[in-house]
């Protein structure tokens, strides 16, 4: 009976053991203890795109440790989580981008970061419901932003390999300015004031030569030219264009 009792004792002490190393381990693997861990557990939550898990263990980071690499890397980081966890918080993402080529000017992740600026700034206030038409005919000004970084970002590092794709949205950005111009072009068009309307045409061709729809705007600025008593620069006009 006695060594019944003293195995059993033997068998609860280690099971106790066993259960105390089995929470202490399963605890280092939930929770990062140090900022190394916990900014690895940051990346892996982005990885998985669990943004919102990953967006307070970054600020942890940045508030607990400013001016270690880990916290500059943590701007950079949830710049990247707020760009592509929500569309509303684009004006954050910038700012912790910015934070981060303030911090980091010499980081080779630096062209990495203003190919993000140039497609974060052309997706801000961008419409999903309303199509191009209403994105073009709102403030153009994001669209000028985006040929301004571009240019900068061609001047810094005209090798990098991201510029093909910042390429991308600086034609989507030269297509938009040139289709807000065209929106305020019509509407001068058909409210009567013709001289408005050739200016905004002229303006297309004269800075937008590449537009895909050049034809047509020559056309309309044609028929501005007409409707505006230019009748002579209206035949020159079409004269060039049929040569062309």
């Amino acid at each position: 009976m006695i060594n019944l009792l003293f195995n059993n004792k033997i068998i609860w002490f280690w099971l106790q053991i066993s259960l105390l190393v089995f929470l202490s381990v399963g605890c280092s693997q939930t929770e990062p203890k140090n900022v190394e861990q916990r900014y690895d557990k940051a990346i892996q939550y982005i990885d998985k795109g669990l943004f919102g898990s990953a967006i307070p263990l970054l600020d942890e980071i940045i508030n607990q440790n400013p001016g270690t690499r880990f916290a500059i890397y943590s701007y950079l980081k949830k710049g990247d989580a707020l760009m592509d966890s929500n569309s509303n918080k684009l004006d954050d993402a910038e700012t912790n981008y910015r934070i981060f080529l303030s911090l980091s000017a010499h980081s080779h992740l630096v062209p990495y970061v203003l190919s993000r600026l140039i497609e974060l700034n052309y997706k801000k206030k961008q419409s999903v419901f309303f199509g191009k038409e209403h994105n073009y005919s709102r403030d153009p000004e994001r669209f000028k932003k985006v040929i301004s970084e571009y240019q900068r970002f061609f001047l810094l590092y005209p090798n990098s390999l991201y510029l093909v794709d910042a390429k991308e949205f600086l034609n989507l950005s030269t297509e938009a300015l040139a289709e807000h111009e065209l929106i305020i072009g019509d509407w001068y068009y058909e409210n009567g004031l013709f001289a408005s309307a050739v200016a905004r045409y002229s303006y297309i061709i004269n800075n937008f030569p590449n537009y895909k729809d050049s034809e047509k705007i020559a056309n309309k600025l044609i028929k501005a030219y007409i409707k505006n008593q230019q009748p002579q620069l209206a035949r020159e006009l079409k004269t060039i264009h049929e040569k062309s």
